[in-house]
Protein backbone atom coordinates (compact mmCIF):
# COMPACT_ATOMS: atom_id res chain seq x y z
CA UNK A 1 0.00 0.00 0.00
CA UNK A 2 2.76 2.40 0.94
CA UNK A 3 4.52 1.62 -2.24
CA UNK A 4 1.54 2.72 -4.69
CA UNK A 5 1.22 5.87 -2.55
CA UNK A 6 5.11 6.45 -2.75
CA UNK A 7 4.85 5.74 -6.23
CA UNK A 8 1.87 8.04 -7.05
CA UNK A 9 3.39 10.60 -5.46
CA UNK A 10 6.56 10.51 -7.52
CA UNK A 11 4.26 10.64 -11.09
CA UNK A 12 2.47 13.73 -9.65
CA UNK A 13 5.92 15.58 -8.79
CA UNK A 14 7.27 14.96 -12.04
CA UNK A 15 4.03 15.52 -13.88
CA UNK A 16 4.50 19.24 -12.24
CA UNK A 17 8.41 18.98 -12.46
CA UNK A 18 7.66 18.88 -16.58
CA UNK A 19 5.30 21.73 -16.41
CA UNK A 20 7.36 23.95 -14.08
CA UNK A 21 10.25 23.30 -16.87
CA UNK A 22 8.06 23.86 -20.05
CA UNK A 23 6.74 27.11 -18.04
CA UNK A 24 9.94 28.41 -17.54
CA UNK A 25 11.34 27.75 -21.11
CA UNK A 26 8.29 29.65 -22.19
CA UNK A 27 8.92 32.82 -20.03
CA UNK A 28 12.56 32.75 -21.56
CA UNK A 29 11.24 32.16 -24.81
CA UNK A 30 8.71 35.16 -24.29
CA UNK A 31 11.78 37.70 -22.92
CA UNK A 32 13.63 36.64 -25.92
CA UNK A 33 11.01 37.38 -28.51
CA UNK A 34 10.64 40.77 -26.62
CA UNK A 35 14.01 41.31 -26.91
CA UNK A 36 14.32 40.53 -30.62
CA UNK A 37 11.24 43.30 -31.45
CA UNK A 38 12.61 45.88 -29.57
CA UNK A 39 15.75 45.43 -31.45
CA UNK A 40 14.43 45.12 -34.97
CA UNK A 41 12.11 48.06 -33.94
CA UNK A 42 14.70 50.22 -33.45
CA UNK A 43 16.60 48.35 -36.89
CA UNK A 44 13.63 49.94 -38.41
CA UNK A 45 13.43 53.53 -36.93
CA UNK A 46 17.39 53.49 -37.65
CA UNK A 47 17.26 52.26 -41.16
CA UNK A 48 13.78 54.86 -42.00
CA UNK A 49 15.99 57.56 -40.06
CA UNK A 50 18.73 56.85 -42.82
CA UNK A 51 16.43 56.50 -45.85
CA UNK A 52 14.94 60.32 -44.80
CA UNK A 53 17.66 61.86 -44.14
CA UNK A 54 18.62 61.42 -48.13
CA UNK A 55 15.28 64.00 -49.12
CA UNK A 56 13.30 66.43 -47.46
CA UNK A 57 9.35 65.32 -46.68
CA UNK A 58 6.30 66.80 -45.26
CA UNK A 59 2.97 66.40 -44.88
CA UNK A 60 1.93 70.28 -44.59
CA UNK A 61 1.61 71.27 -48.28
CA UNK A 62 -0.94 72.69 -50.63
CA UNK A 63 -1.72 73.58 -53.77
CA UNK A 64 -1.73 77.72 -54.36
CA UNK A 65 -3.40 79.02 -57.89
CA UNK A 66 -3.17 82.11 -58.85
CA UNK A 67 -6.58 83.98 -58.13
CA UNK A 68 -7.30 87.59 -59.57
CA UNK A 69 -10.12 89.46 -57.44
CA UNK A 70 -12.76 90.89 -59.85
CA UNK A 71 -13.90 94.31 -58.58
CA UNK A 72 -15.11 97.16 -60.17
CA UNK A 73 -12.76 100.53 -60.67
CA UNK A 74 -16.24 103.04 -60.21
CA UNK A 75 -19.46 102.90 -57.98
CA UNK A 76 -22.54 101.66 -59.66
CA UNK A 77 -25.40 99.47 -59.17
CA UNK A 78 -25.24 95.93 -60.96
CA UNK A 79 -27.26 95.63 -64.06
CA UNK A 80 -26.20 92.50 -65.99
CA UNK A 81 -24.25 89.21 -64.72
CA UNK A 82 -22.64 87.39 -67.37
CA UNK A 83 -21.02 84.68 -66.04
CA UNK A 84 -21.66 81.52 -63.54
CA UNK A 85 -19.84 80.02 -61.36
CA UNK A 86 -17.43 77.05 -62.95
CA UNK A 87 -17.33 79.42 -66.00
CA UNK A 88 -14.48 79.23 -67.98
CA UNK A 89 -13.59 82.59 -69.56
CA UNK A 90 -10.55 84.36 -71.73
CA UNK A 91 -8.94 88.19 -71.43
CA UNK A 92 -11.66 90.73 -72.65
CA UNK A 93 -14.56 88.91 -72.18
CA UNK A 94 -17.63 90.88 -70.40
CA UNK A 95 -17.91 89.72 -67.01
CA UNK A 96 -20.47 92.03 -65.34
CA UNK A 97 -22.34 95.48 -66.17
CA UNK A 98 -23.30 98.46 -64.24
CA UNK A 99 -25.52 101.25 -64.89
CA UNK A 100 -23.99 103.45 -67.18
CA UNK A 101 -26.18 105.81 -67.67
CA UNK A 102 -24.78 108.96 -65.50
CA UNK A 103 -21.63 108.09 -67.09
CA UNK A 104 -22.65 107.99 -70.20
CA UNK A 105 -24.28 111.50 -69.85
CA UNK A 106 -21.02 112.69 -68.66
CA UNK A 107 -18.98 111.37 -71.47
CA UNK A 108 -21.54 113.09 -74.21
CA UNK A 109 -21.20 116.02 -71.93
CA UNK A 110 -17.33 115.95 -72.39
CA UNK A 111 -17.04 114.92 -75.83
CA UNK A 112 -19.33 117.96 -76.33
CA UNK A 113 -16.75 120.14 -74.71
CA UNK A 114 -13.92 118.83 -76.68
CA UNK A 115 -16.01 119.10 -80.23
CA UNK A 116 -16.73 122.74 -79.40
CA UNK A 117 -12.88 123.32 -78.49
CA UNK A 118 -11.66 121.91 -81.94
CA UNK A 119 -14.57 124.29 -83.54
CA UNK A 120 -12.62 127.30 -81.05
CA UNK A 121 -9.69 126.65 -82.95
CA UNK A 122 -10.60 126.51 -85.86
CA UNK A 123 -12.41 129.77 -85.82
CA UNK A 124 -9.19 131.69 -84.23
CA UNK A 125 -7.33 130.17 -86.50
CA UNK A 126 -9.13 132.06 -89.23
CA UNK A 127 -9.17 134.85 -87.45
CA UNK A 128 -5.28 134.74 -87.32
CA UNK A 129 -5.07 134.40 -91.58
CA UNK A 130 -7.63 137.62 -91.75
CA UNK A 131 -5.55 139.27 -89.86
CA UNK A 132 -2.16 138.11 -92.12
CA UNK A 133 -3.76 139.69 -94.68
CA UNK A 134 -4.99 142.57 -92.81
CA UNK A 135 -0.79 142.82 -92.09
CA UNK A 136 -0.13 142.31 -95.38
CA UNK A 137 -1.86 144.84 -96.83
CA UNK A 138 -1.36 147.37 -94.18
CA UNK A 139 2.30 146.79 -95.13
CA UNK A 140 1.99 147.02 -99.42
CA UNK A 141 -0.52 150.45 -98.54
CA UNK A 142 2.44 151.67 -96.64
CA UNK A 143 5.28 151.12 -99.37
CA UNK A 144 2.74 152.73 -101.76
CA UNK A 145 2.43 156.08 -99.89
CA UNK A 146 6.31 156.10 -99.02
CA UNK A 147 7.07 155.27 -102.73
CA UNK A 148 4.87 158.28 -103.36
CA UNK A 149 6.31 160.72 -101.19
CA UNK A 150 9.67 159.77 -102.17
CA UNK A 151 8.77 160.46 -106.01
CA UNK A 152 7.36 163.88 -104.91
CA UNK A 153 9.89 164.67 -102.66
CA UNK A 154 12.39 164.33 -105.35
CA UNK A 155 14.27 167.13 -105.99
CA UNK A 156 13.64 167.30 -110.11
CA UNK A 157 9.94 167.70 -108.87
CA UNK A 158 9.62 169.19 -105.35
CA UNK A 159 9.51 172.59 -105.90
CA UNK A 160 6.28 172.14 -108.10
CA UNK A 161 4.52 170.15 -105.49
CA UNK A 162 2.73 172.46 -102.38
CA UNK A 163 4.61 171.32 -99.11
CA UNK A 164 0.98 170.82 -97.82
CA UNK A 165 0.83 168.03 -100.13
CA UNK A 166 3.66 166.64 -99.03
CA UNK A 167 2.57 166.88 -95.38
CA UNK A 168 -0.37 165.77 -95.72
CA UNK A 169 1.62 162.81 -97.53
CA UNK A 170 4.24 162.45 -94.66
CA UNK A 171 1.18 162.02 -91.69
CA UNK A 172 -0.52 159.38 -94.26
CA UNK A 173 2.47 157.24 -94.13
CA UNK A 174 2.41 157.53 -89.92
CA UNK A 175 -0.95 156.69 -89.77
CA UNK A 176 -0.13 153.62 -91.84
CA UNK A 177 2.70 152.83 -90.07
CA UNK A 178 0.47 153.15 -86.77
CA UNK A 179 -2.05 150.65 -88.30
CA UNK A 180 0.66 148.41 -89.72
CA UNK A 181 1.73 148.13 -86.29
CA UNK A 182 -2.13 147.88 -85.07
CA UNK A 183 -2.00 144.72 -87.21
CA UNK A 184 0.96 143.21 -85.99
CA UNK A 185 0.52 143.36 -82.49
CA UNK A 186 -3.03 142.12 -83.27
CA UNK A 187 -1.36 138.90 -85.27
CA UNK A 188 0.84 138.28 -81.98
CA UNK A 189 -2.58 138.77 -79.93
CA UNK A 190 -4.80 136.23 -82.16
CA UNK A 191 -0.98 133.43 -81.87
CA UNK A 192 -1.58 133.64 -78.45
CA UNK A 193 -5.38 132.81 -78.39
CA UNK A 194 -4.70 130.06 -80.29
CA UNK A 195 -1.76 128.52 -78.21
CA UNK A 196 -4.53 129.22 -75.02
CA UNK A 197 -6.90 127.14 -77.29
CA UNK A 198 -4.75 124.39 -78.06
CA UNK A 199 -3.57 123.93 -74.62
CA UNK A 200 -7.14 124.03 -73.20
CA UNK A 201 -8.34 121.31 -76.06
CA UNK A 202 -5.68 119.21 -74.05
CA UNK A 203 -7.05 119.80 -71.23
CA UNK A 204 -10.65 119.12 -72.85
CA UNK A 205 -9.21 116.12 -74.42
CA UNK A 206 -8.03 114.97 -71.12
CA UNK A 207 -11.37 115.02 -69.66
CA UNK A 208 -13.10 113.47 -72.62
CA UNK A 209 -10.69 110.38 -72.69
CA UNK A 210 -11.42 110.12 -68.48
CA UNK A 211 -14.76 110.56 -69.01
CA UNK A 212 -14.68 107.84 -71.59
CA UNK A 213 -12.34 105.32 -69.16
CA UNK A 214 -15.15 105.81 -66.59
CA UNK A 215 -17.75 104.67 -69.17
CA UNK A 216 -15.79 101.90 -70.09
CA UNK A 217 -15.33 100.87 -66.67
CA UNK A 218 -18.80 100.08 -66.22
CA UNK A 219 -18.49 97.20 -67.80
CA UNK A 220 -16.31 94.91 -65.93
CA UNK A 221 -14.43 92.88 -68.33
CA UNK A 222 -11.68 89.54 -67.06
CA UNK A 223 -7.98 90.75 -66.76
CA UNK A 224 -6.83 86.98 -68.01
CA UNK A 225 -7.99 83.43 -68.64
CA UNK A 226 -8.87 81.36 -66.29
CA UNK A 227 -12.37 80.11 -64.29
CA UNK A 228 -14.38 82.39 -62.12
CA UNK A 229 -15.74 80.72 -58.69
CA UNK A 230 -17.86 82.49 -55.88
CA UNK A 231 -20.45 84.79 -57.90
CA UNK A 232 -23.36 85.61 -56.07
CA UNK A 233 -23.54 88.51 -57.18
CA UNK A 234 -27.67 90.00 -57.29
CA UNK A 235 -29.14 92.21 -60.00
CA UNK A 236 -29.34 96.08 -58.41
CA UNK A 237 -26.51 95.71 -55.68
CA UNK A 238 -24.74 98.81 -55.34
CA UNK A 239 -20.79 97.99 -55.29
CA UNK A 240 -17.80 100.38 -54.32
CA UNK A 241 -14.39 101.05 -56.30
CA UNK A 242 -12.51 98.13 -55.26
CA UNK A 243 -15.23 96.20 -53.49
CA UNK A 244 -14.50 92.14 -54.49
CA UNK A 245 -17.34 90.99 -56.54
CA UNK A 246 -16.00 87.28 -57.21
CA UNK A 247 -12.97 85.51 -58.05
CA UNK A 248 -11.31 84.55 -61.18
CA UNK A 249 -8.78 81.42 -60.97
CA UNK A 250 -5.93 82.25 -63.19
CA UNK A 251 -5.16 79.62 -66.11
CA UNK A 252 -1.13 78.32 -65.77
CA UNK A 253 0.70 76.64 -63.73
CA UNK A 254 0.06 75.71 -60.39
CA UNK A 255 1.91 76.08 -57.33
CA UNK A 256 2.33 74.19 -53.83
CA UNK A 257 3.54 75.96 -50.52
CA UNK A 258 5.05 73.50 -48.55
CA UNK A 259 5.84 74.14 -44.99
CA UNK A 260 8.86 72.52 -43.63
CA UNK A 261 10.66 72.29 -40.12
CA UNK A 262 13.99 74.30 -40.74
CA UNK A 263 16.12 71.34 -39.07
CA UNK A 264 15.29 69.78 -42.80
CA UNK A 265 16.01 72.81 -44.89
CA UNK A 266 19.79 73.00 -44.80
CA UNK A 267 20.34 71.69 -47.98
CA UNK A 268 17.05 72.88 -50.04
CA UNK A 269 17.33 75.18 -52.72
CA UNK A 270 16.52 76.46 -56.07
CA UNK A 271 15.95 74.06 -58.59
CA UNK A 272 15.52 71.35 -56.78
CA UNK A 273 13.05 68.30 -57.83
CA UNK A 274 10.15 67.82 -56.05
CA UNK A 275 7.81 65.17 -56.16
CA UNK A 276 3.79 65.82 -55.12
CA UNK A 277 0.99 63.47 -54.04
CA UNK A 278 -2.28 65.03 -53.49
CA UNK A 279 -4.36 63.86 -50.68
CA UNK A 280 -6.94 64.04 -53.28
CA UNK A 281 -5.43 61.83 -55.67
CA UNK A 282 -3.48 60.03 -53.50
CA UNK A 283 -2.13 56.23 -54.46
CA UNK A 284 -3.47 57.29 -58.03
CA UNK A 285 -2.04 60.19 -59.07
CA UNK A 286 1.83 62.30 -58.18
CA UNK A 287 3.17 65.41 -60.01
CA UNK A 288 6.83 66.38 -60.39
CA UNK A 289 7.69 70.15 -59.85
CA UNK A 290 10.59 72.10 -58.91
CA UNK A 291 11.49 74.98 -56.35
CA UNK A 292 11.27 78.11 -57.31
CA UNK A 293 11.47 79.83 -53.81
CA UNK A 294 13.94 79.01 -51.52
CA UNK A 295 12.99 79.21 -47.97
CA UNK A 296 12.19 82.31 -47.04
CA UNK A 297 11.85 83.98 -43.22
CA UNK A 298 8.35 84.19 -41.91
CA UNK A 299 7.25 86.77 -39.24
CA UNK A 300 7.91 86.54 -35.35
CA UNK A 301 8.86 89.46 -34.49
CA UNK A 302 6.39 91.35 -32.44
CA UNK A 303 6.74 94.95 -30.92
CA UNK A 304 4.76 96.84 -29.16
CA UNK A 305 2.15 99.74 -30.65
CA UNK A 306 3.52 102.42 -28.82
CA UNK A 307 7.00 101.99 -27.00
CA UNK A 308 8.10 100.25 -30.26
CA UNK A 309 9.89 98.06 -27.57
CA UNK A 310 10.30 94.10 -29.35
CA UNK A 311 7.71 91.17 -27.10
CA UNK A 312 9.42 88.18 -26.67
CA UNK A 313 6.52 85.41 -26.73
CA UNK A 314 7.31 82.26 -24.04
CA UNK A 315 8.69 79.48 -25.19
CA UNK A 316 7.79 75.83 -24.64
CA UNK A 317 9.91 75.66 -20.84
CA UNK A 318 11.19 72.09 -21.42
CA UNK A 319 11.67 71.87 -25.66
CA UNK A 320 11.41 74.20 -28.27
CA UNK A 321 10.27 72.74 -31.26
CA UNK A 322 11.89 74.04 -34.56
CA UNK A 323 9.98 76.50 -36.96
CA UNK A 324 8.24 75.97 -40.13
CA UNK A 325 9.16 77.68 -43.06
CA UNK A 326 7.85 77.91 -46.24
CA UNK A 327 8.64 76.66 -50.04
CA UNK A 328 7.12 77.80 -53.11
CA UNK A 329 7.07 74.58 -55.41
CA UNK A 330 5.53 75.19 -59.28
CA UNK A 331 4.42 71.57 -60.62
CA UNK A 332 5.70 71.04 -64.30
CA UNK A 333 3.54 68.01 -65.24
CA UNK A 334 -0.03 68.96 -64.31
CA UNK A 335 -2.65 67.00 -66.37
CA UNK A 336 -5.99 68.48 -67.15
CA UNK A 337 -7.46 64.66 -65.89
CA UNK A 338 -6.99 65.30 -62.40
CA UNK A 339 -7.10 69.27 -61.49
CA UNK A 340 -5.48 71.04 -58.78
CA UNK A 341 -7.61 73.16 -57.01
CA UNK A 342 -6.66 75.95 -54.66
CA UNK A 343 -5.92 74.71 -50.98
CA UNK A 344 -5.68 71.06 -51.73
CA UNK A 345 -3.65 69.53 -49.27
CA UNK A 346 -0.12 67.31 -50.67
CA UNK A 347 2.51 65.57 -49.28
CA UNK A 348 5.80 66.34 -50.87
CA UNK A 349 8.85 65.20 -51.44
CA UNK A 350 11.87 67.07 -52.25
CA UNK A 351 15.20 65.87 -53.37
CA UNK A 352 18.22 67.96 -53.24
CA UNK A 353 20.38 67.87 -56.27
Amino acid sequence: MKNKILKYLTEKYDLLKSKLAQLNLRQKLGKLNFATAIFALGGLLAIGYFLTSLFTLTDNAYIVRIQTPVSSKVAGSVAEVLVKNGQVVKSGDTLVKLNSDNYRLLFEAADAQYEKGLISIKALSKKVDLTKHNLQAAKENLEILKNQYRQKNHPSVKGGIPQIELSDLKHKIEAQANITAGFADQLEIDQYEVEMAKNNLTVLKSARDQAEIVLNDSTIKALTNGQVQNVFLGIGKNVAPGETLFTLVNSGNAYVQANIEETDLAGVKQGDKVTVYPRIYFGSKSFEGVVVSNPFGITRQITQPFTGNQIIATENKWLLLPQRLPVIIEITNADPKYPLENGMSAYVRIRSQ
